[in-house]
């Protein structure tokens, strides 16, 4: 079941550890959606509670303090890129995506080498349904980092709603033996097969992905198709059984899913983005500030702990 969480929990937790490098000359954005807003620095610059002082217990009082972090690292430390960075995954996580893509766009347009901006810009875009344009960003992204986390899957799937499905196929050929997050990548090629007419080869990318993640529903379903296409009809009734049972489990776990507790997690990134501030103030030689925050990091960390509060269920739709 972790599975099916996979991508959502990744794309907050690597928030927590943006390390940018910021070289290239300065370019405006195609495209622009919105003129970015303003971040005003506080008339009085802001200090953070000491180690001792109790963690917010729920999430919208961590929510209050991860804001109130990121005011303070902008306004003290303006010039550095990845000042911005923080503040736009923290405002994503508050589901702002209008103001993160506003201030990756910002960034970007000083640092346009930057492989995690267009990265993001590329995801905003395709929780919006604007799958041509996620496509470009995500290609840039790509040449500039092909390490991002299962930025092939991305992309391909853009391509392959763009109706190009060659590229897609191209795209995501090299997922074959890759394990890192590489079921996703051929859950898509198997898609891109599909589509291609090409069945075995659909079967082998769909088989793959559930050999990497077993309860992958949507695998299941492509597996499927793909067996009776090929005229196997009792491995094709096989899957779709196991389809619908895993269907099935996946919405009573979503039901379940309605009550978590979401503070845990808030912990969690809390505390990595007390880490990444404070690497932030070291490399402006903000000492006490660094030691501060990298303090104040530890306490959250420590209130994120198992044994400091209840787990958290986990449930995912698989596709």
């Amino acid at each position: 079941m972790a599975w099916r969480w996979i991508s959502w929990r990744w794309m907050a937790a690597t928030g927590a550890a943006i390390v940018i490098a910021a070289t290239g000359v300065a370019v405006t954005l195609a495209r622009p959606r919105s003129t970015p807003p303003a971040v005003a620095a506080p008339a009085k610059v802001v200090r953070f509670p000491t180690p001792s002082a109790a963690v917010p217990e729920g999430y919208a009082g961590l929510v209050e303090e991860a804001q109130t972090l990121v005011d303070w690292i902008v306004a003290r430390h303006p010039s550095r890129p990845q000042s911005t960075a923080l503040a736009a995954t923290i405002a994503a996580e508050r589901g702002d995506q209008e103001t993160a893509a506003a201030l990756w766009q910002t960034h970007l347009e000083r640092h346009p080498e930057t492989a995690e901006g267009w990265y993001r810009l590329g995801l905003y875009a395709v929780k919006e349904g604007r799958d041509a344009e996620a496509a470009e960003w995500l290609e840039r992204a790509r040449r500039l980092d092909p390490s991002l986390p299962d930025i092939q899957g991305h992309l391909g799937r853009c391509l392959l709603k763009s109706d190009r499905v060659d590229e897609a196929a191209e795209v995501l050929e090299p997922a074959i033996g890759d394990d890192r997050g590489g079921a996703v990548r051929l859950f898509h090629l198997g898609h891109a097969r599909l589509r291609q007419e090409k069945n075995t080869e659909a079967r082998a990318a769909f088989q793959g992905a559930i050999d990497r993640a077993a309860s992958y529903t949507g695998a299941w379903y492509g597996l499927a198709t793909a067996l009776a296409r090929l005229g196997l009809a009792d491995d094709a009734e096989r899957a779709r059984a196991e389809f619908r049972r895993l269907k099935a489990e996946d919405a009573e776990n979503a039901a379940k899913n309605l009550s978590r507790d979401e503070s845990a997690r808030m912990r969690r990134l809390l505390a990595g983005w007390y880490a990444a501030a404070g690497r932030i103030a070291a490399l402006d030689g903000d000492t006490q500030e660094a030691k501060a925050l990298l303090s104040r990091g530890a306490a959250v960390e420590q209130a994120a702990l198992p044994s400091a509060a209840p787990p958290s269920t986990a449930a995912g739709d698989g596709r």
